[in-house]
């Protein structure tokens, strides 16, 4: 805190603040401080979500095309269809889907016992 010593009461440009300072507000000032607050609510949740979906829909969909394009481009030559081309999946057979080595990364080390 600010100590007030009696050097203040004698100092010009106190005596300046002090009387330029307002006494109270004119008269309607809470009226419009509600007024104001009143007008400016937060925005309704439906709204906000709105406005960043409209913001991350297009970056989404340009990294979708650009992911599918990258597939398509390295399996264009190997798959039987365009789209198994762009989503780029793995030939899965019968065999391979019971593999012990393909089943969530486990190796098959030969000491496995049945």
């Amino acid at each position: 805190m600010i100590d007030h010593d009696e050097t203040f009461d004698n100092d010009p440009l106190a005596g300046i603040v002090r009387a330029s300072r307002a006494e109270h507000f004119e008269p309607g000032f809470s009226d419009r401080v509600i007024a104001r607050l009143s007008a400016n609510r937060e925005p309704e949740l439906s709204t906000v979500l709105e406005r960043h979906f409209l913001k991350i829909v297009p970056i989404a969909a340009a990294a979708s095309l650009m992911l599918a394009a990258y597939n398509w481009w390295g399996a264009h030559e190997t798959a039987s269809s365009p789209i198994e081309a762009v989503l780029n999946l793995p030939q899965v057979t019968l065999a391979s889907a019971y593999a012990p080595s393909v089943l969530y990364g486990a190796a098959v080390t030969g000491s496995e016992t049945p």
